[in-house]
């Protein structure tokens, strides 16, 4: 199985083009990052840059543009799963294509944290608990509960779905909706919100 088979027959989304590095999944409310297992280090692995990859052409690479998007979605609180792919080669090879693809777990990302000297984020990768992949999705209940210990902010998101906007993420300062492709963040501290 491809990675693009992966991600729409099994994921359930189909990813925007056929060199993405992952995508954001509605029907799972995670965002879903393809990892090389050549580049976990100990058990951290980068997941973005601050400094935009290019093409051979001196162009901002798409998916760069992509990802750091969605790197925006996980700061706030949504959910990031790693599906692992391997090239079978050193880390220092020219040119990687997918040699293996795990198409029957998934793997849990969490505790983003930047390194300053090489201005990348990392998240820490629990290669020793996979999960299944069916198994992944927002644990809406979960959400809810720890939202309802913020009782401006729970009324805040009260109202939101009434309107038909759904909850995609929470951390500790925000919840995050969306509504036909559309951000809202809710601030846990007063629950007011900023539409993006």
């Amino acid at each position: 199985m491809g990675i693009n088979e992966f991600f729409e027959k099994v994921l359930g989304q189909k990813l925007p083009n056929q060199y993405s590095w992952g995508c954001y999944v509605p029907t799972r409310k995670a965002m879903c990052w393809t990892v090389w297992k050549e580049e976990i280090e100990g058990n951290q692995v980068e997941v973005h840059s601050d400094i935009p990859y290019r093409t051979k052409a001196g162009h901002v690479n798409r998916n760069w543009k992509k990802r750091k998007e969605e790197f925006e979605l996980v700061q706030s609180g949504v959910p990031a799963y790693g599906v692992m792919i391997s090239c079978g080669k050193s880390v220092d090879a020219d040119s990687w294509n997918i040699q293996e693809l795990n198409s029957h777990e998934i793997f849990e990302l969490s505790d983003l944290e930047f390194n300053e000297k090489k201005k990348k984020w990392t998240m820490i990768i629990d290669i020793n608990r996979p999960i299944a992949v069916e198994k992944i999705k927002l644990d809406q209940n979960k959400t809810e509960n720890t939202l309802k210990q913020h009782t401006q902010a729970f009324k805040t998101y009260e109202k939101a779905t009434k309107l038909g906007w759904e909850l995609i993420g929470l951390n500790e300062q925000i919840a995050s909706l969306s509504l036909s492709g559309k951000l809202m963040d809710i601030l846990l501290s007063d629950g007011s919100y900023i539409r993006k």
